[in-house]
């Protein structure tokens, strides 16, 4: 089946669709408790910048989905981004865990945090491995980071990037301490 725009348009409208879909509201009685309570948040957004060194380099651009549960001042959870890179002139995408702590601050919040996992390079050939990255977020929603993939590929297998993701919650934060 050819992918066609008008296709393209019907997924996004489907997808659009269910993200703005009303969701029902209950109340229930909440019990006494010290400290924050954990919460799940799922946030998606956009990812892009350069490929540093060896081998070819050039800049990239994608998305970035992530589903993290906040506790205290830690936070756990997994990701998943996909990406072109206009120097091998070939899609990554990535996945798997990602840890971080978190300093709460009215005026600046910032957050540390590591992620690696799996990663798959379609380009002239297919080539897999995996990838590591740390990372600074600022305000929950802009991180600069760094990160190093290792391929199993003839060419170009070490990769060094450097970026920044821009990520929001598709909602507000959802879990057994939002009721």
């Amino acid at each position: 089946m050819p992918v066609t725009p008008r296709s393209w348009r019907l997924l996004a409208a489907a997808v659009l669709g269910l993200l703005l879909a009303p969701a029902t509201a209950a109340a229930e009685e909440r019990g006494f408790t010290i400290g924050a309570r954990p919460v799940w948040f799922l946030t998606a957004g956009g990812t892009g910048g350069g490929t540093v060194g060896p081998g070819a380099r050039g800049g990239f651009i994608g998305g970035e989905l992530s589903l993290v549960r906040l506790r205290e001042h830690r936070l756990a959870g997994l990701y998943a981004d996909a990406y072109h890179d206009f120097g091998v002139d070939g899609t990554y995408v990535t996945a798997g865990p990602e840890l971080g702590l978190v300093r709460r601050s009215r005026t600046l919040p910032l957050a540390v945090g590591v992620d690696g996992g799996a990663v798959v390079r379609f380009a002239d050939e297919r080539a897999f491995g995996a990838t590591g990255r740390l990372f600074v977020a600022v305000a929950g929603t802009l991180a600069v980071y760094a990160r190093y993939a290792y391929l199993d590929a003839d060419a170009d297998d070490h990769v060094i990037q450097v970026g920044m993701t821009f990520k929001f919650p598709f909602g507000p934060p959802f879990g057994a301490a939002t009721r």
